[in-house]
């Protein structure tokens, strides 16, 4: 049951960090982008957990957290690098930042698959984590609107993946 619940918390705060991220600075239209996320993350998250249960269920657990955790804190390094007050964290080209994420939510995936818990327990998570984007979303859009000339706050994202990157290690 702690497992679930552990689990459901980091992909809720995943959810979070991802909507907090792309709120910054929207290139796109806001409902296309978040199915293009939705879609993006949770596809890659379940073909994570088929190729977990299917490929990798010999990877110990130790070792897909470290790589989670570097993979977080590696995902927030280049995300602070690629910032660009007029863009954003997700500039309107290259595919860097869509692939770190896939790949990020494929590891997650992995590690759902090692740890045994049930695909059918994906579809509890995927209204989660959507809701989750939503309510990032809308706390960075709040936080933007209350703190217009502190540039401090545009980095909460990143420290929300360095956050879950210290999650996974409990």
């Amino acid at each position: 049951m702690a497992t679930f619940f552990s689990v459901f918390f980091f992909i809720a705060l995943a959810g979070l960090a991802v909507g907090t991220l792309i709120a910054v600075k929207v290139w796109y239209t806001l409902p296309f982008f978040f199915i293009i996320l939705i879609a993006l993350c949770f596809g890659s998250f379940f073909i994570g957990v088929l190729l977990g249960g299917a490929l990798f269920s010999w990877l110990p657990l130790l070792f897909t957290k470290i790589v989670i955790v570097l993979f977080c804190i590696g995902i927030a390094y280049f995300f602070f690098r690629q910032f660009h007050p007029s863009y954003g964290y997700f500039s309107y080209r290259g595919w860097i930042h869509w692939a770190l994420l896939a790949g990020f939510f494929l590891l997650i995936g992995i590690d759902f698959a090692n740890i045994g818990l049930s695909s059918w327990f994906l579809l509890l998570l995927l209204p989660a984590f959507g809701g989750m984007l939503l309510v990032g979303a809308f706390a960075m859009a709040n936080l933007k609107s209350m703190f217009r000339g502190t540039p401090v706050f545009i980095y909460l994202p990143l420290v929300l993946f360095v956050f879950l990157g210290l999650i996974k290690l409990i």
